[in-house]
């Protein structure tokens, strides 16, 4: 224009400038334009960029109204640092909408290879771990390429098996073939069209590669000269080795605007990857590790994801539990939406779980068990302490490490020392080992603490309290062993904090007693209530310290174990803290016996369930369901027993609770119940399930429940001669207590009977209502009136409870019955007849056929009431 309206001649470089305009030469444009700010640093030289705004979903979901769904969450990460050109935020191919925080300076240096590319060719490696946003990453620099008018094609590395080869290149060579096709096929074929490829090489295959070879960079090149292309390549680390050749190929093409850039996963493959590696260093390519996002970052997507401001404290425990990872604080922001915040920076969420244990799949066994012995020591651990504890030669040990450092689930914080790459990988391997594996790997890590680090007492109690506390769930007796070993460790050291630690660090709640029936240990006795008789403890560990003693203390204790309790309630809710508080309440439902408790129980489990719906504490919401139960079943109302039965049986198989002894609480509560309504092959086999359940997780009382339940049945059934041999195994693990004297009696054997020695009144612990009616027919069969006066006294407070039903585990015959058996004993007819009569009334109630016509039967052995 300017030379036929103006006649002015401006020489070739205006008329080549003109020619490639209208040819869209944009590589001779690039080359005649200099970037903004040249002679300036990459960084510097990128303008400052508008802070992306996280967008809405426009998907259904749980989110918050204006909130994106996690699920959309293609993890973005974050790191501080120079700005970038602007990059829009777009839609993803699928159309959906992301939200996408920070990455202004990993943008920047995508920006500067991008123009790097104009002139003449470029490579980029984006490297982050899994979750860290690379995907997302790649997808926004597409989109922003293709809007300043690139040609962007993408290429994905599937991780499934039976995949052609160079997959991640057919996908973007078919997009390529769309906008610029290539002027001859030929070889290319295998690549654009490797469905109709006849199977097997056609002549010299070595030969056919090179031309494929060939002609793909021939087809870039040409490509890339008539419009820039950006390639990118994702999940490298999955590529297969034809895939990685022809990247080498694309990345070594020059002289063209050409961009390249693939993104992988450190750590994954690192061996198959490492050529690649090598050749690219040569071309010095620009290089975008992902990191985490920062505090701010994070308080930004959870708002995008949650829909509101989360509270600081907790956004700033979510960046450091997840380490920023993108796709970890999204799964998290999962628990955040219409619960207690506390869930999100406490549990483990599903999709977290399932990639880490993906991750862990990979390793090899040695590494794998490695890195469980590691996560057991907890988030950070000693290698000399690995060592010792793995029972293997070090240098294997090391190696091990060396595996799980390279896949970036650990990192090295200083010499001789490894942690977690962030604190949920560690819960994850952690939760998913059972009881008995952490008890046992627990166990290991004492012994070296011990051998190593004698001086460590802290670390020594801390992991004999955590075994303690795995064994709660099974073994008793090795729960009482590993305490002693806690505080002799703390007594040892003159430090009365470990005992404290030894005491206070199992913090969930377990239906049944901590130690073995009938016994106390009047060392733990003693030392608790010297430990709260101190001034000035923190306000939470006196509580947990006297939750501790209520349950050490012996069934006779009760005005003690209620000041205790009482206690234990008041500074919880001085703490304010939702689990000390639910732990206090349960406290408060374990006073004994049950059978007096119902009138206390029912405002305090009112509030417990309050307070677990409002805080999400699965525990004791079946602590809620066990105790309802309970007292259902002090009030003889069976349909509302069995419904607390099954939502506790369904709560705790819901939420997986690691206690064994939850689930067979609640199956013994169910086979209470069969044995109530006289379906004694019902309930024996439930029984069993209770069995196998404790047997599972080493629970020393597996045997005994069982034996309780089936004796329990045996009586019952008149099946005498049978009970013998298990009361003999009761009397031998907890000494006599009064049963066994009453199988000699029911088999006639009365004066072996009477020579066995037990307490004539029953101690009032879980078995009180179990013993009170055992007593009863002993006397009777005894003819023992002094102690069947004394327990008259006893049996008219309870004298309308199924046996010993309140316990929730067990039941016998009607204390009524028992009632009625020693007023007739004692010639108190009338009495006698009264609790007959109710005896009929309870066992209608429960169902209990056998029961009623044991007091049908009680009453008509009474003399006729004399006429008036």
């Amino acid at each position: 224009m300017c030379a036929k309206e103006l006649g002015l001649d401006l020489g070739p470089g205006p008329v080549e400038l003109e020619r490639a305009i209208l040819t869209r030469q944009l590589g001779v444009l690039a080359a005649a334009v200099p970037p903004a700010g040249a002679g300036r640093t990459a960084a510097a030289a990128a303008p400052e960029a508008p802070a992306p705004v996280p967008e809405t979903s426009g998907t259904a979901g749980p989110a918050a109204p204006g909130a994106v769904s996690p699920s959309d969450v293609d993890a973005p990460a974050a790191s501080d640092g120079p700005a970038a050109d602007a990059l829009p935020v777009v839609r993803t191919e699928g159309g959906s909408r992301r939200a996408f925080v920070g990455r202004r300076h990993e943008l920047g240096v995508l920006a500067e290879a991008a123009r790097a590319a104009l002139r003449g060719g470029a490579a980029a490696l984006v490297a982050g771990e899994g979750g860290a946003g690379k995907s997302s990453l790649l997808d926004r620099c597409a989109a922003a390429l293709r809007s300043e008018g690139w040609n962007v094609v993408v290429g994905r590395c599937p991780d499934g098996p039976g995949v052609p080869a160079a997959w991640a290149w057919v996908e973007a060579l078919r997009d390529l073939a769309g906008a610029t096709p290539p002027e001859h096929v030929g070889p290319l074929s295998a690549l654009l069209d490797p469905d109709g490829v006849a199977a097997g090489p056609r002549g010299d295959a070595t030969a056919g590669r090179f031309r494929l070879h060939a002609a793909f960079t021939r087809w870039l090149a040409s490509a890339a000269a008539r419009q820039p292309l950006a390639v990118f390549i994702d999940n490298l680390h999955e590529a297969d080795e034809e895939t990685l050749a022809l990247l080498g190929r694309a990345a070594a093409i020059d002289g063209v605007p050409l961009l390249v850039v693939a993104a992988y996963r450190p750590g994954h493959a690192d061996t198959t990857l490492a050529p690649l590696m090598a050749g690219l260093a040569r071309r010095d390519p620009y290089r975008v590790p992902l990191g985490g996002l920062g505090v701010a970052e994070v308080a930004t997507l959870v708002r995008a994801l949650c829909g509101t401001d989360v509270a600081e404290e907790v956004v700033t425990a979510l960046a450091e539990r997840t380490g920023g990872n993108p796709f970890y604080v999204g799964e998290s922001a999962r628990l955040l939406m219409g619960r207690d915040p506390s869930a999100a920076v406490v549990g483990v969420p599903d999709g977290i779980r399932d990639v880490v244990r993906q991750r862990l799949a990979l390793l090899p066994a040695e590494a794998a068990a490695i890195l469980r012995l590691a996560a057991v020591a907890g988030a950070e651990a000693h290698v000399a302490v690995l060592c010792a504890a793995a029972g293997a030669p070090a240098a294997e040990v090391v190696d091990a490490l060396e595996v799980c450092v390279t896949a970036g689930l650990l990192t090295e914080p200083g010499p001789g020392l490894v942690r977690f790459t962030h604190p949920l990988l560690r819960d994850t391997v952690y939760s998913d080992l059972s009881g008995l594996r952490r008890c046992l790997l627990h166990g290991r890590l004492a012994g070296a603490l011990e051998q190593l680090r004698p001086d460590a007492r802290p670390a020594l109690a801390l992991h004999f309290t955590l075994m303690r506390a795995q064994i709660r769930a099974g073994s008793g007796d090795a729960a009482a062993r590993t305490r002693r070993r806690a505080l002799d460790a703390a007594q040892r050291a003159g430090r009365e904090d470990l005992a404290v630690a030894a005491f206070t660090a199992w913090t969930e709640p377990t239906p049944w007693l901590t130690r073995s029936h009938g016994t106390v240990d009047r060392h733990a006795v003693d030392t608790l209530e010297r430990l709260t008789a101190r001034p000035g403890p923190p306000p939470a560990d006196l509580a947990r310290l006297l939750q501790a003693l209520v349950d050490e203390l012996p069934g006779d204790a009760g005005e003690q174990a209620r000041t205790a309790a009482e206690r234990q309630l008041a500074l919880a809710r001085r703490v304010g803290d939702p689990g000390l508080l639910a732990a206090a309440l349960t406290t408060m439902t374990k006073l004994l016996p049950h059978e007096a408790q119902a009138a206390r129980c029912v405002p305090v489990v009112a509030e417990l369930r309050e307070l677990t719906a409002r805080h999400d504490l699965p525990a004791y919401r079946w602590v809620c369901e066990q105790v309802d139960a309970m007292v259902a079943a002090i009030g003889n109302d069976v349909e509302a027993v069995e419904r607390h039965a099954r939502e506790g049986l369904a709560v705790a198989r819901r939420n997986r609770m690691p206690e064994a002894e939850a689930e067979a609480a609640s199956l013994s509560t169910l086979a209470m119940l069969a044995h109530a309504g006289g379906r004694f092959v019902e309930a024996e086999g439930l029984y069993g399930q209770v069995r196998e359940r404790l047997v599972r997780h080493n629970a020393s009382r597996a045997a005994d429940l069982h034996a309780r339940g089936v004796i329990t049945i045996r009586l019952s059934q008149g099946r005498i001669a049978e009970i013998e041999p298990l009361a003999r195994t009761l009397h031998a693990a907890w000494g006599a207590r009064g049963g066994e004297a009453l199988v000699l009696a029911l088999q006639g054997k009365l004066e072996e009977a009477r020579a066995v020695r037990f307490d004539a009144v029953p101690v009032p612990d879980h078995f009180y209502g179990v013993r009170l009616g055992a007593r009863a027919r002993l006397a009777c069969l005894l003819g023992d009136t002094e102690a069947a006066a004394a327990l008259v006294p006893l049996l008219r407070p309870v004298r309308d409870r199924f046996g010993s039903a309140a316990a929730a585990a067990f039941c016998t015959r009607p204390l009524a019955l028992a009632l009625g058996e020693v007023c007739a004993l004692l010639g108190d007819a009338a009495g006698a007849r009264s609790a007959f009569a109710r005896a009929a009334e309870v066992a209608r109630l429960w169902g209990s056929p056998h029961g009623e016509a044991a007091a049908v039967e009680g009453a008509r052995s009474l003399p006729a009431p004399a006429r008036a």
